[in-house]
């Protein structure tokens, strides 16, 4: 069973949604999967504008970058022929966000307020693969992480509970697997104790994959990203930088700490403890070798 973990860049817009749902229909075709998936490129960074347009009391504005979120997924699922009953679940889930903020102007943004808002990039980016996947005929079960990870509950950088406090989400995905059904999960969120939305910070959806990868003791763990792979710079300020073909959690967890964005710094802690093997891997141009880390 393999862990696929899909960045903003691979869903970025339809053609990178196929290509993406494309893989995993290939993969798939040899081995059970779970996928994991971030927010469409750049609406992390457009919620966190209409979190401070609220602490700013720019209502106004915010509703317009939130009319320019609903643009963004109903125009990207229409080129992918979406179902109707998909597009009243994206349009619900923004109708929903838009009360919050209507009902939030006058009050003070918390941080459980912030996570909410950041919350909604993932919710919806797992609606339209989930739903262009069905079109290729494969089975799947979109999965709200803010109803299946319990964290700690620290707002903004919330950390996954204990791996035996999670067994029925094991059992969960477990029997979903069995059954020949692929869960698409939102990464980068989870729930607070008392059942308010959590996010695990920014590229958290990394932490979400890695630590599902660990939980389901899972025989790899892949990382879709628009590099070949794990470079000693970004490769795209350095057109000269050097790809490693090959790592030691030890390096890629040093390298992380120290700057190397490719992977959350924390992704290796949860991985090594059953030596599961990880694959940096370019989705627009998947039969590169990438990068391959392991003990």
């Amino acid at each position: 069973m393999i862990i696929m973990k899909f960045g903003g860049a691979a869903l970025a817009r339809a053609a990178n949604i196929l290509i993406t749902s494309q893989i995993i229909k290939k993969y798939s075709a040899e081995a059970k999967l779970v996928i994991v998936v971030s927010a469409m490129k750049g609406i992390t960074d457009k919620l966190t504008e209409v979190v401070n347009c609220l602490n700013n009391r720019q209502i106004k504005k915010g509703l317009i970058i939130l009319a320019n979120i609903k643009n963004i997924h109903l125009s990207t699922g229409k080129s992918l022929n979406v179902s109707v009953k998909t597009q009243f679940r994206i349009k619900l889930l923004l109708n929903n966000l838009g009360r919050f903020i209507i009902n939030n102007r006058n009050k003070k943004i918390t941080a459980d307020k912030i996570d909410y808002i950041l919350s909604f990039g993932e919710r919806l980016s797992c609606l339209i693969i989930s739903n262009t996947l069905k079109l290729q005929d494969i089975i799947v079960c979109p999965i709200d992480a803010s109803q299946l990870l319990a964290t700690d509950g620290k707002f903004g950088k919330a950390k996954p509970l204990n791996y035996k406090k999670q067994e029925s989400i094991k059992k969960m995905l477990q029997t979903l697997i069995e059954n020949n059904i692929t869960p698409i999960v939102t990464g980068f969120i989870g729930y607070a104790p008392d059942g308010r939305i959590t996010t695990l910070g920014r590229g958290g959806s990394d932490l979400t994959a890695a630590y599902l990868a660990n939980l389901l003791n899972a025989d790899a763990l892949y990382f879709w990203k628009d590099v070949d792979g794990f470079y000693v710079d970004d490769p795209k300020k350095n057109s000269q930088s050097l790809m490693f073909n090959n790592l030691s959690y030890k390096k890629a967890e040093i390298l992380t700490k120290n700057g190397a964005k490719i992977l959350h710094h924390q992704t290796i802690s949860h991985i090594e403890k059953n030596n599961i093997p990880i694959y940096i891997k370019n989705f627009l141009n998947p039969k590169a070798t990438g990068t391959l880390i392991t003990e």
